[in-house]
């Protein structure tokens, strides 16, 4: 029960620490667009790869597939 309750804390914690992304040539609408493509392909990862709903696996993968479509951390 401890662990669960640790887990959701942590989940909840980094789900509240949003990221904000630039890109040199889009706007925030295709951000949305593109945020959402690349959920679906890292859900779809995460599956394959024995980890479905797996939250930690999902973001890593829903940032780097933004970060391969020239989307990038704001500072």
């Amino acid at each position: 029960m401890k662990i669960l309750i640790s887990f959701l804390l942590t989940f909840f914690i980094i789900a509240c620490a949003q990221t904000r992304y630039t890109h040199s040539t889009k706007n925030i609408n295709e951000f949305e667009s593109a945020k959402y493509e690349c959920e679906k392909i890292a859900k779809h990862q995460a599956k394959e790869s024995g980890s479905p709903d797996n939250p930690f696996v999902i973001t890593d993968k829903t940032k780097l597939c933004l970060q391969l479509n020239g989307w990038t951390p704001a500072k």
